[in-house]
């Protein structure tokens, strides 16, 4: 007859793990060491016994398979198993002798109705001590959620206080975590290109290695880093400290979504993404000839006659540069704005609190249409699947607008400096731009522009990121009162952007501004 061990322990901590089965199997050697028993084999394993399938497990059976009969030992009989399946398979053997018993260090189970009867209801309790474990879990789980909190392991660029049980941001990775979702929302580059380019602003694991493109798609895909919990589909409100904006966010959405995925390019075109044919709609595409750079319609339609047209990198500069016009201020009247920027502060206040009643209304609203949703799902006026869907979009909409009023209750908004770096950048593109590498254009465009058309190798439209889209569209002339205009009486979920611009010539300044 063979004598084997089993140990098991389920915490996937490898130092406990490793300290657990020793001192069951130190127990257990102790028992056969008093009982002048001769341990011929060991087995160990580290995994739950909730489910069927442990390797070490099925070892141990398929060892005793080919044994005349053996003694099973072990610490107590729940490290055998906690599944009615495996359970099953021990009392087969048992049954048929390849196990003649089953020793513990308080109990020995042999062949015998009663014996095999309280082994069974020891499995039964292990099933169902296992059983509530798992919804005391996710019990455990949804309350946290509900509460802001993150169940496991923090998302990358967070780290867990173990202590507080809380989640903070990593300052290490602050910084590069935005600027590489800045980056990605121009829509300039591709998943693999970004694997260079955030390795390039100092995003990087914690073992100091690049980034790569499953991680890349996870953290895009991930409302975390803007205030937001996805779980099984819903969406909780977080506690945690968001290190980007909801419009960032939006953003590389729209990116993720297939419209700039693209193959490596061999050769670096700085207006690449940027360019489009104002007749079809197609992007423009770039390639060399003879030492030049041109750039040509795709003509992914099939019907447009611009792709025969080919324009040199050269000539789109100059154009480009002309463009920059439209959002250039003099100097000394960037310096006098600083005036203006006194009485805007006077119109602050009152122009949050309007801004904060227009939220709650919003929120309002939404938990409004939430109670009509439930009652008409209550009295069988809705299917249970379009309640869900409906109610999820609310749900997410009451979380989208909380997170809102709680980012601008904490958020400020932008100082004069800002506003004035706005005027310097315009001027300086303005100026340099011709002078600039490829690589410095692409990064002013980045900045400043969203999309260019050409017809007929002219530009003909031209879309400016904000807040450069303001100087673009400020009236020549107007008086203060005129060029304050109106607040919008449904202001959109937008970051917070103040600017206070003074317009040609004139002393007349106007408030442009953009509420969070």
């Amino acid at each position: 007859m063979k004598n084997i061990i089993y140990a098991r322990k389920s915490s996937e901590d490898e130092d406990r793990q490793a300290m657990s089965i020793n001192s069951q199997i130190s127990e257990i050697k102790k028992l056969a060491d008093n009982s002048e028993i001769l341990i011929d084999k060991i087995f160990t394993e580290s995994q739950s016994a909730k489910q069927e399938g442990r390797p070490k497990f099925n070892e141990m059976l398929s060892f005793i398979d080919k044994t005349d009969g053996c003694q099973l030992l072990c610490w107590k009989i729940d490290r055998l198993t906690r599944n009615i399946t495996d359970g099953a398979r021990l009392v087969e053997r048992l049954e048929n002798g390849k196990i003649e018993n089953i020793r513990t260090i308080d109990k020995k189970i042999a062949n015998n109705p009663t014996d095999k009867f309280l082994l069974l209801i020891d499995f039964g309790v292990g099933k169902k001590y296992s059983d509530d474990l798992s919804v005391n879990v996710l019990r455990g789980n949804k309350t946290k959620l509900e509460n802001g909190g993150l169940p496991g392991r923090a998302s990358f660029g967070y780290k867990n206080n173990k202590l507080e049980k809380t989640i903070f941001v990593n300052e290490e990775k602050r910084k590069p975590l935005q600027k590489t979702f800045r980056k990605y929302a121009t829509g300039g580059y591709s998943l693999k290109e970004m694997i260079n380019e955030s390795f390039k602003l100092g995003l990087m694991t914690d073992r100091g290695t690049k980034v790569y493109t499953s991680i890349l798609h996870r953290i895009f895909s991930s409302p975390f880093y803007y205030g937001v919990i996805k779980r099984d589909g819903n969406f909780y409100k977080g506690s945690h400290e968001p290190i980007i904006s909801q419009r960032i966010f939006d953003d590389v959405q729209e990116v993720l979504k297939g419209k700039h995925r693209g193959r490596r390019k061999k050769h670096f075109y700085p207006y690449r993404s940027f360019l489009t044919c104002e007749k079809c709609g197609c992007a423009l595409t770039a390639d060399k000839k003879k030492g030049h750079t041109y750039y040509y319609c795709t003509n992914g339609k099939g019907n447009c006659e611009e792709h025969r047209k080919y324009l040199r990198s050269e000539k789109i500069d100059e154009q480009i540069s002309k463009v920059f016009n439209q959002i250039f201020y003099r100097k000394e009247l960037i310096e006098t704005v600083a005036e203006a920027n006194s009485l805007r502060k006077t119109n602050d206040q009152k122009e949050f609190e309007e801004l904060e009643i227009s939220l709650r209304k919003q929120l309002e609203a939404c938990k409004l249409k939430q109670e009509d949703l439930l009652d008409r799902s209550l009295e069988k006026k809705i299917g249970e699947e379009l309640f869900e869907h409906k109610m999820k979009k609310l749900e997410k909409e009451q979380i989208d607008l909380e997170t809102v009023l709680s980012q601008k209750r904490t958020k400020g908004r932008g100082t004069f400096e800002q506003t004035k770096k706005v005027f310097l950048t315009a001027n300086k593109a303005q100026k340099e731009f011709l002078k600039q590498d490829d690589q410095q254009k692409r990064k002013t465009l980045e900045i400043i522009l969203s999309n260019v058309s050409l017809e007929s190798q002219q530009v003909a439209k031209v879309s400016f990121k904000m807040p450069y889209k303001f100087l673009a569209n400020a009236p020549e002339n107007g008086d203060f009162t005129q060029l304050l205009g109106k607040r919008d009486s449904n202001p959109r979920i937008l970051e917070p952007e103040t600017s206070a611009l003074p317009l040609g010539d004139s002393p007349n300044f106007i408030f442009l501004k953009r509420f969070l």
